[in-house]
């Protein structure tokens, strides 16, 4: 349920907040006043069309916001939010807000979201109905749904979406397969080339640069050599490091009976001489196996080449021609076994088939058996607006299986005919705005104990082109209809807004120089002026306030 809407610099709409209520919720005024405004304004913030001229002259943005009772959220709406990783507890705070340079934000309950997720949401909260906009149940792609709303065969669709789905994929992987058979074997002798090339090498991780390091040190091994033997010379001969070292320490020897802290610099000058010794002897086992050999040295030149060469031609390193071979050995297996993978898929598709064609034959004839029901409902419903000649009927026919999508098997159709002799022709071709408007209130009478469409219903100018007692029936018919979701809906018909729950006037007056609308709720003596205004014009009479109250007290009598 919508509780609110807050408009600001909105066309001439300075700063509005409309505050709704559960049933049925009118809102009347002149023309002009800024009726229609405001449901443009709910338009916007529920994913309509943005557009610059709607911001007020002067301003830098416009903004609409809309808050919503959350707690009656359909399943669907909250899986949607839960998916754009939206919060919500009591309430839902739609927010969109269009700037000057043609910048918008849109937001849910503060976080960021883009404009097709607002719309797959607002499709589920809000039902706009217009003379020059079909929306919702005039759509034929919505068709479907609102007939498996109605005959509660929502479940038995997802059952069909489902298979649907799993056997598109599958037929679409067999399609690749298909295409692919003749040059995947085509291509198998190439693979295994490649495999086997690489395969050959024995490649090893980091191989690389261990042989970069043995290259260079076979390269300089006499060099190494000659500089390492003399190190050690230096180190361990007999005039060396080692020796000297083992000299001092003993002369240090002589004075620790007379200093202490001498020890100290003893103990360190002999950890020095087992460090030096210690190198030096690793300098030795070093260079001895030092080998300069010229064969051992082209055989690493060669290895060098050949490792590098491959590394190039599948992706620069050896981590990555080791990353190649693991899938060409996966694709070479593959190849090796079209054929088992492709009847495999061929009996996963023919099994989907068989599963797919099952559910739709069950969901067509459900389909079929809740269209005649609503059918005769809907057709009740017109009678009681006004349009007792009127016939309307749902066609569900079952389409070429190519076809097939996850609205179901079948192609629903609402078809009407407003007066005798003529023929049934599509609901979205119906020329009458009148007739238009009571055909939607129609539908959506049928449907109200369902929850297939939105939990609130706008109607802007419904009433058109009717008055007198169809009029009046057609308040009767919002009414009702307001029993089971919330109904707000834009009259110039006294008959109508004569059963709102909630009277709402809309009017204008001049601010600082600009025009500017404001909407106040009213009281029960205020609405029997403002009914007697609409019965006779601006010039309310006695005989107009009498027959005000005589309809509010007979809309009242007749819910």
């Amino acid at each position: 349920m919508l509780l609110s809407l807050h408009i600001k610099d909105f066309a001439i709409i300075d700063e509005l907040e409309l505050a709704l209520g559960a049933g049925l919720n009118v809102m009347t005024g002149e023309t002009g006043a800024g009726k229609t405004i405001i449901v443009e304004a709910l338009k916007l913030v529920m994913g309509g069309r943005a557009s610059l001229d709607i911001i007020r002259a002067g301003s830098e943005r416009a903004s609409a916001t809309a808050i919503f009772d959350s707690r009656n959220f359909t399943k669907e709406v909250k899986e949607i939010l839960d998916s754009a990783g939206i919060e919500c507890g009591e309430e839902c705070i739609v927010h969109r807000a269009i700037g000057a340079q043609g910048k918008g934000r849109i937001s849910i309950n503060g976080v960021p979201v883009t404009a097709a997720i607002l719309k797959t949401v607002a499709e589920h909260l809000v039902d706009i109905s217009s003379q020059h906009e079909h929306q919702l149940l005039l759509d034929e792609s919505m068709h479907p749904h609102i007939l498996d709303s109605f005959g509660a065969l929502v479940t038995l669709s997802d059952v069909f979406r489902d298979v649907h789905r799993r056997y598109s994929l599958a037929a679409r992987e067999l399609s690749e397969l298909e295409a692919n058979e003749r040059a995947a074997k085509e291509r198998l002798d190439f693979l295994k080339f490649q495999l086997n090339e690489i395969n050959a090498a024995n490649l090893k991780p980091n191989e690389d640069a261990e042989i970069e390091a043995e290259r260079s040190r076979v390269k300089h091994a006499v060099l190494l050599q000659e500089k390492t033997f003399g190190a050690e010379s230096i180190l361990a001969g007999d005039e060396g490091v080692a020796a000297a070292l083992n000299r001092a320490s003993q002369l240090l020897e002589h004075c620790a009976q007379y200093e202490p802290k001498v020890r100290q610099w003893r103990e360190g000058l002999d950890r020095a001489r087992i460090e030096a010794g210690d190198v030096a002897r690793e300098l030795a086992l070093y260079a001895e196996g030092l080998d300069s050999d010229p064969a051992r040295l082209e055989e690493l030149e060669e290895r060098l080449h050949r490792v590098r060469a491959l590394a190039r031609k599948h992706g620069g390193s050896i981590e990555s021609c080791l990353k190649r071979r693991d899938e060409l050995a996966a694709e070479v297996d593959k190849v090796a076994n079209y054929d088992d993978l492709l009847d495999g898929k061929k009996a996963e598709v023919a099994a989907l088939l068989s599963e797919r064609r099952a559910v739709a034959e069950k969901q067509s004839a459900a389909r079929k058996k809740a269209a005649k029901t609503m059918g005769e409902g809907v057709a009740n419903e017109l009678s009681e607006l006004g349009m007792k000649k009127t016939q309307f009927a749902i066609v569900v026919e079952m389409r070429p299986e190519e076809e097939w999508d996850e609205s179901g098997p079948d192609r629903v159709e609402f078809l009407i005919s407003p007066n005798p002799g003529e023929p049934m022709r599509e609901l979205s071709r119906i020329a009458s705005g009148g007739e238009l408007s009571r055909v939607m209130l129609a539908i959506k009478g049928a449907l109200a104990a369902g929850d297939g469409i939105a939990g609130t219903s706008i109607f802007d100018e419904v009433d058109s082109g009717i008055g007198g007692a169809v009029a009046a029936a057609v308040g009767k018919k919002l009414k009702r209809l307001s029993a089971a979701r919330q109904v707000v809906c834009i009259t110039h018909l006294p008959q109508v807004a004569a059963f709102a729950d909630r009277h709402l006037r809309i009017s204008k007056r001049t601010k600082s120089g600009r025009t500017v609308t404001e909407i106040d709720e009213l009281p029960s003596d205020a609405r029997v002026a403002e009914i007697a205004r609409m019965l006779g014009g601006e010039k309310v009479t006695a005989a107009a306030m009498e027959h005000a109250e005589e309809m509010l007290a007979g809309a009242g009598k007749g819910t």
